[in-house]
């Protein structure tokens, strides 16, 4: 085997390999067939040059020869076709089509005349082709459609430089390989009658169309600078393995091969050396020129490394959600990240956090379940970046993906990553275009999924935190309840007692004692009074006394599920909150009045009366205080407004449907978005509320295995409806 075939033997295989995986990945895109194609061209003047060196046979390697101009005949066609597929330039399609036209008029002058292939060297790596004088005319095309390529490109590119920061990127690969590539015509000078061995041609030609395959393969770009680097130090590694045994073959050979026949043996052996070691020599210089060049990437992707390992350590939600997207935005250098977490009982994604660096952009308070985005991300489980949508997506005409993107693009959202926890998508990250229009490169994003997996996994953490929380703070409150409660009762009762026993001693004698018959009127009025004042203080002595019954029933009410009367429980509970507000009073408003509707007075139920109590007190509060903000408003329109607070209980399929309506001053609709979310309250001030009564009776009704969602009109009312299913693990219930 001629030693002078091995490195056009060497890029045939890469290049044949490289354009088959090209097409394979995407075999609908024209993009990447032509692409292919040109791949395929290269290959098939590789592979007869190949041929041709190996043979002494004239007839044979003339034949050969003109194998290799038939991929050279077509390359440039193809190169065409490529690029107006690339800039979608449809209007060329006519130029397209005669462009093909004129390969083959080439090809019949290749095998009918002498003109464009006249004959063969012999140089002293093998036979080459001698061309004729309509090879001029073929290097005239050749040029001519080169730099016009070059031009549409490098305008395009100015074009796509403020709009599309991704498309921008790609074409500055194109650009930058097209000009490596054409270093590829040094090729033609031994077929001029020339002795310089084409080494260097296919090496700038194999460079740059590597490069062209990375934009077109890799579904992000990175930075150009890299890829260059990269391709740069590959053509240097090889071009010394190449280079290295033919100079060592080309100064023994005439030395040596008088005494030693296979002389070739030595550079063969040098040659596999160095091809072992070039791999090693590659990645080394590789790490060594990159980590200069891309410091600062580096950087980044260190401290979104620390930031993945430190998560878990924050226990508070919101401060842990707030901290992601800020050090994205800082880190990342955006104009704006977000994060948005499902809501479960609303079927909706909601905003939980977001930070913006100079611009305020209008992000979408909500996105439903079922909108483009949170269906792509979760069919895809990858990040979405906008620009791609149309560029990679094989079904970029499907008129999700337009939507998507139209959707993407007017949000000015760049890129999406999605959060998913034992496979549910419990949220996503929304990124903005980076400062400088630098795209994200896989790197990048791949960085994110980390992160963002790890934030999947330090948010539900927050999130139970959060719950443990909340359930030890009413358990203890029930705690303290109950160790006070016995005690305070009875000293209470005792007192209540005494009072009780002195009045109705009282009443007796001045019912034994004949009123009317006393002759001084105002002694009668005075009796009258007294007797009044007393009754009053004997009905407020059992009101007393069912107070203390309320409290004890409350406090000794068990976390446990039993089972007990809902209706009993719902009027205990207006009790206790009736006993809270006793001092408060509607100082704008008649008389609340309070109703329960049942279709059975026994209305039992299995479950834990303890939660269900807790759960009917805030809802019954709550409306109490939108009743009393809803009679300060209307104090002066409406003076006679009366509240009104009604519980519904029914039966509905196994199933218990209680619901809390009052008539205050309801909700907006931003509010009731947020309204089970932690921390948040719509009380005026902190001391009326925490935040976290809605977030806490929906975990208690959850543990129920039921739902509680909420219907509010601001300025009209509110109705919150609880669902409690009877099944074998929550009890029976009779009717």
């Amino acid at each position: 085997m001629n030693i002078y075939s091995i490195p056009p033997l060497v890029v045939f295989i890469l290049f044949f390999s490289s354009g088959l995986f090209v097409f394979i990945k995407n075999t609908k895109s024209l993009l990447n067939i032509t692409f292919a194609a040109e791949w395929m061209c290269v290959a098939i003047w590789l592979f007869g040059y190949v041929i041709v060196y190996n043979t002494r046979d004239v007839d044979v390697a003339l034949a050969w020869c003109k194998v290799v101009y038939i991929g050279v005949i077509f390359l440039p066609a193809f190169f065409y076709h490529f690029t107006s597929k690339l800039l979608r330039l449809q209007k060329n399609r006519i130029y397209v089509i005669l462009n093909y036209c004129l390969s083959f008029i080439f090809i019949l002058c290749l095998y009918f005349t002498n003109k464009l292939v006249a004959g063969i060297s012999d140089f002293f790596w093998g036979y080459q082709t001698r061309v004729g004088f309509l090879h001029n005319f073929y290097l005239i095309w050749f040029v001519v459609l080169f730099l016009h390529c070059f031009f549409k490109i490098y305008e395009s590119a100015k074009i796509q430089k403020t709009r599309s920061p991704v498309e921008y990127n790609k074409l500055k690969y194109i650009f930058i390989a097209y000009i490596i590539a054409s270093f590829g015509m040094l090729d033609a000078i031994p077929n001029y009658g020339m002795e310089f061995y084409p080494f260097f041609g296919f090496t700038f030609v194999g460079v740059g169309l590597m490069i062209i395959s990375y934009t077109i393969v890799k579904h992000r770009i990175m930075n150009v600078n890299i890829a260059i680097t990269r391709a740069g130090i590959f053509a240097f590694v090889y071009t010394i393995v190449l280079a290295i045994p033919f100079l060592v073959g080309g100064v023994i050979k005439s030395r040596v091969s008088n005494v030693f026949s296979h002389w070739w043996i030595i550079p063969l052996l040098i040659g596999v050396i160095l091809a072992s070691a070039g791999p090693f020599i590659y990645m080394r210089l590789q790490r060594k020129l990159e980590s200069r060049l891309r410091a600062k990437e580096f950087k980044s992707h260190e401290a979104l490394r620390r930031l993945s390992h430190n998560m878990l350590r924050f226990t508070n939600l919101n401060v842990l959600l707030k901290l992601m997207v800020h050090y994205l935005v800082k880190v990342l250098k955006l104009r704006f990240a977000a994060i948005y977490l499902f809501d479960r009982q609303n079927e909706k994604y909601i905003l939980s956090s977001s930070w913006q660096s100079g611009e305020n952009v209008e992000l979408p308070l909500e996105f439903k379940a079922n909108s483009c985005l949170a269906e792509y991300l979760y069919l895809k489980k990858l990040p979405v970046v906008a620009e791609e949508l149309l560029l990679y997506t094989p079904a970029a005409s499907t008129p999700k993906i337009k939507k998507l993107f139209s959707d993407l693009s007017e949000l000015k959202i760049n890129t999406a990553i999605p959060c998913f926890l034992r496979n549910t998508l419990i949220g996503f990250l929304v990124l903005s275009d980076r400062r400088g229009n630098i795209p994200f490169t896989q790197e990048d994003l791949n960085l994110l999924m980390v992160l963002s997996n790890e934030a999947a996994l330090a948010i539900e953490n927050a999130q139970f935190h959060q719950k443990e929380v909340s359930t030890i703070v009413e358990r203890s409150k029930r705690e303290a309840l109950a160790d006070m409660a016995p005690g305070a009762s009875h000293q209470f009762n005792n007192r209540l007692a005494s009072i009780s026993s002195s009045v109705e001693l009282l009443l007796l004698k001045i019912e034994n004692f004949n009123i009317e018959a006393h002759q001084d009127e105002n002694a009668k009025v005075l009796l009258r009074d007294a007797k009044a004042a007393l009754e009053l203080i004997d009905n407020e002595v059992y009101k007393g006394k069912e107070i203390t019954s309320a409290i004890l029933k409350r406090a000794k009410a068990k976390v446990e599920f039993q089972e007990f009367n809902l209706v009993s429980l719902i009027e205990n509970t207006y009790k206790l909150v009736m006993i809270s507000r006793s001092r408060s009073g509607l100082d704008k408003a008649r008389e609340l009045k309070f109703n329960i509707v049942s279709s059975n007075e026994t209305l039992n139920i299995f479950a834990s009366e303890a939660l269900l109590q807790d759960a009917f007190y805030n809802l019954i509060d709550n409306a109490y205080d939108a009743i009393q903000d809803k009679a300060r408003i209307v104090s002066q329109t409406n003076p006679l407004f009366q509240g009104e607070i009604e519980v519904t209980l029914a039966w509905e399929d196994h199933t218990i449907v209680a619901q809390v309506r009052d008539n205050g001053i309801g909700l907006t609709k931003e509010n009731q978005r947020k309204l089970f979310t932690p921390y948040f309250t719509t009380k005026a001030t902190s001391n009326k509320g925490t935040g976290l009564g809605l977030c806490v009776i929906r975990d208690f009704i959850e543990m129920h295995k039921g739902t509680i969602a909420c219907d509010s009109e601001y300025e009209k009312g509110a109705t919150f409806t609880i669902k409690l299913p009877v099944n074998k693990s929550c009890g029976n219930m009779s009717r």
